[in-house]
């Protein structure tokens, strides 16, 4: 595999961290990359802030997401138009984890994976910032799943992912287009499947620069706890 990536950022309403996430990756990442920018609405706030980055940068994309309403979907479009093999997923917001990315990156080719996950509550990882109600949710969470299924990932639910596309395109996702739910859906799925996998620990500093945040903790709570149950079935 070729050090090269594909950065797939999908956005809402993120016209403030959006440049400032766009011109760090641009700067600390010294080998070849893109970086997919997909919004759903056209009245998105960030999108006139993109269209210049895009002018001022040739390795920017700027996709409008037409099949449905949610990340989920964004992402999947912003596969369809990666053009490397290895692509990324994060959020706009989460600017620290820009930095693990030479090092993820390295680690994921040096021992050929199919996917890595970021985590915030392993050795090396933090998590600081954003809602209480739902940093605790996800702590328990995670570490009750693991506990349960002795998986090995220590951060089912973070967004932060690394994979070859060809294992993203593999994975059939069935989860509701509900906030980030669908990549603790994926984290289970490449279990499964028996993919070659690890995490690794990235610092996580939630919404630095504003934002809007999507989370609301009814549906949040039901879509992540079908999949939490789900998965303990699954796994055994």
């Amino acid at each position: 595999m070729k050090k090269e990536l594909s950065i797939i950022l999908p956005i809402f309403n993120e016209k403030d961290s959006l440049p400032i996430m766009v011109r760090l990756l641009n700067t600390s990442i010294k080998f070849p990359k893109e970086i997919i920018i997909v919004y759903d609405s056209e009245k998105d706030n960030a999108i006139n802030v993109a269209q210049s980055l895009v002018n001022e940068f040739d390795n920017i994309k700027l996709i409008h997401n037409k099949i449905a309403k949610g990340v989920r979907h964004a992402v999947d479009v912003g596969v369809q138009n990666a053009k490397y093999d290895i692509i990324l997923i994060t959020a706009v917001d989460e600017i620290f984890p820009i930095v693990a990315i030479d090092k993820m990156i390295s680690h994921f080719i040096k021992e050929d994976l199919d996917f890595v996950s970021g985590t915030r509550y392993a050795k090396g990882g933090i998590r600081l910032g954003g809602s209480l109600v739902g940093s605790i949710f996800s702590r328990v969470a995670n570490k009750t799943f693991k506990l349960l299924t002795k998986i090995p990932f220590s951060d089912c639910t973070t967004g932060i992912k690394m994979m070859k596309k060809k294992t993203w395109q593999s994975i059939e996702l069935e989860s509701k287009p509900i906030g980030w739910a669908f990549a603790f859906e994926l984290s289970i799925k490449v279990y499964l499947k028996k993919y070659k996998i690890d995490e690794f620990p990235l610092k996580s500093v939630d919404r630095l620069f504003g934002g809007s945040s999507t989370f609301k903790f009814g549906p949040w709570l039901v879509e992540y706890l079908k999949w939490f149950m789900w998965g303990i079935k699954k796994i055994k």
